[in-house]
């Protein structure tokens, strides 16, 4: 059973998490910095504090955190506020959007063909540990999965058992980001491990209930596969040079780019053909979230996109003014 509410807001809250819940959303993050704030609303209530006063303090950005961190703790509670305000609840409080700093746009780190092949390679040399068995077998697939396919980071950690099928070759992700589901084709070489890499995890932790997991009836959590990361990347003995600090998100990043670069340079698609492949493959409502992926100047193939683009040369001629 999960940590109860304790303020004198918690039946809002859970019947605001129940709603949220009927209309297909999981919901974690939220419910974890809903109860954040179910716990500092309790301290700041007995001093009699308003709801918008304590609202307002809790809005308010941390030494120790980024604007970004700002954004995601602060978003439940403002949807919280809304809730709230529908439901007649007198003393409702929404925080404006304003009250969030402007969000900073990571970029990405793109890895090169070595950085790879040494982060595998030290992947591959993890040792089980007593808490965890089947450490050693699980991280190196998982993160194999994200480079491979170019899936988030959550849709890899919670992909459950009877959601693969190996047989067919196909992984179904399901209620993911924008309550999109999909069906991914591995790619074979990729297969062909998953498929010994299952037989030996089902040996150890038959009927599991995830396909990554950390115990029999768990996955693991957001902050440990970045944790873990980062220790495989020091372990491979690499760094970050000039570029950008590396993540496991980054993967997806790759990814997508790379797929863009074959689809249109190797295949030869036009590249507002590629798009929407990518798109449905990657899990994007439209191709404009797409198209935030794409960073060609990192790459060798940013000269052949040009090129390719420059058939709309032809089709719009050019305007020609009197001087």
């Amino acid at each position: 059973m999960k940590n109860a509410y304790v303020s004198s807001l918690a039946p809002y809250i859970e019947s605001f998490v129940e709603f949220k819940h009927s209309l297909g959303w999981k919901y974690q993050t939220s419910e974890f910095y809903l109860h954040e704030f179910d716990r500092y609303f309790a301290e700041n209530e007995l001093e009699g504090a308003s709801l918008k006063e304590i609202i307002k303090r809790w809005a308010i950005l941390k030494d120790t955190e980024c604007p970004n961190t700002q954004h995601v703790r602060v978003a439940p509670i403002r949807e919280f506020g809304k809730f709230l305000q529908s439901s007649g609840y007198s003393d409702a409080y929404v925080i404006p959007k304003k009250v969030c700093q402007k969000q900073i746009r990571t970029i990405p780190h793109f890895f090169t063909d070595d950085e790879i092949v040494r982060f595998f390679n030290a992947c591959d040399t993890l040792c089980p540990r007593k808490e965890n068995i089947v450490r050693h077998l699980v991280l190196p697939m998982l993160y194999r999965l994200l480079f491979c396919c170019g899936v988030r980071t959550c849709e890899a950690r919670l992909l459950k058992r009877e959601n693969v099928n190996l047989n067919s070759g196909y992984i179904d992700i399901l209620y993911s980001k924008g309550l999109k589901d999909r069906r991914i084709f591995l790619p074979e070489d990729l297969l062909s491990l998953y498929i010994k890499y299952d037989a030996i995890v089902d040996n150890i932790l038959p009927d599991r209930m995830y396909f990554f997991p950390a115990k029999l009836n768990t996955c693991y959590q957001c902050g440990t596969i970045a944790r873990n990361f980062n220790k495989i990347w020091k372990a491979a003995g690499l760094n970050d040079g000039s570029g950008s600090k590396a993540r496991a998100y980054d993967m997806r990043h790759s990814f997508i780019v790379h797929s863009y670069a074959r689809l249109t340079g190797e295949l030869e698609l036009d590249l507002y053909t590629a798009l929407p492949i990518i798109a449905a493959y990657a899990g994007h409502t439209n191709i404009k979230d797409t198209e935030r992926y794409i960073h060609l100047p990192e790459f060798d193939f940013y000269n052949l996109i040009v090129a390719g683009a420059s058939v709309v040369d032809t089709c719009v001629p050019e305007v020609i003014f009197d001087v």
